[in-house]
């Protein structure tokens, strides 16, 4: 399904939004595929973080569609989603248009999303922020409070290993130092099983070790469960170290794409981002 001919996990087309007359995002069109990491890149400004909110669902594009492709979901997820009410049940599902639906319903679709502020319950073990994001999947809720605490927790503790934080799951998350925050927003995110995972900028604030080692996981978790990522950075040792395909944009349209080398070399990346000096 990762193949260049297979159908896109996500097609995003014609994506335009605008704010008092300013032009944010006008005609934006990618695709991301299961198994591939696509970098957003830009200068402040040039409507990255606008991108991700209209895909997510945080608010509504002016135009454009925003198509997710359920049949780049697996059987079992597929049987889960038409169980919830979310799939069509059908033996080949159709595309999703997801335009403006809201974030929660999106979420449910198999699309995560991880933000530049880590969002995680201070007051918490680590453990316990994930079986939290568990126990919500599942709506449960209500039925089980006053037991949440040892609901999942086999599951709860796998998505740890996962990001390399089970030796820490007992230790309250206000204590965790910043890059092991990053990882667990990622677990997080991992505990709702999606397929395509939205990261604003995932190495914001981090030293360049932890920034090197957050994306090395990315990429394993990326490769290993076969999930579609796209992701906005403004350190390009990130981007072009780690990135399958690379989308530039300026003022809000997209004036490149492509892999790293090629983006490297392209005139007017170096001339408004890179800068002259980039070879």
């Amino acid at each position: 399904m990762s193949d260049a001919f297979s159908p896109p996990l996500l097609s995003v087309s014609g994506l335009r939004k605008s704010f008092g007359g300013v032009q944010a995002v006008g005609g934006v069109a990618f695709d991301v595929r299961l198994g591939q990491i696509v970098a957003l890149i830009g200068a402040n400004g040039a409507g990255k973080t606008t991108t991700f909110n209209c895909i997510n669902g945080q608010m509504p594009p002016d135009g454009g569609k925003v198509i997710y492709n359920p049949a780049a979901l697996t059987t079992e997820e597929r049987i889960r989603l038409e169980r919830e009410g979310e799939l069509s049940k059908t033996d080949t599902p159709l595309p999703r248009d997801i335009t403006g639906r809201s974030p929660r319903r999106i979420a449910r679709l198999g699309i995560g999303r991880t933000f530049q502020i880590t969002a995680t319950f201070a007051s918490m073990t680590v453990i316990e922020n994930v079986q939290m994001v568990l126990i919500a999947q599942r709506k449960l809720w209500k039925r089980l409070w006053g037991f949440a605490g040892k609901l999942f927790r086999d599951e709860a503790m796998a998505l740890l290993e996962t990001v390399g934080l089970s030796a820490q799951a007992e230790r309250h998350t206000a204590t965790l130092a910043y890059g092991d925050l990053k990882r667990l927003e990622l677990a997080m995110a991992l505990a709702n099983g999606p397929k395509l995972l939205l990261m604003d900028e995932p190495t914001a604030g981090m030293g360049v070790e932890e920034r090197d080692s957050l994306m090395r996981l990315v990429h394993k978790v990326a490769k290993n469960q076969n999930i579609g990522i796209l992701f906005t950075e403004h350190d390009m040792d990130a981007v072009f170290n780690y990135a399958d395909w690379i989308i530039v944009l300026h003022r809000g349209q997209i004036i490149a794409r492509g892999n790293a080398e090629t983006i490297k070399a392209h005139p007017q990346v170096r001339e408004v981002y890179l800068g002259k000096e980039n070879p």
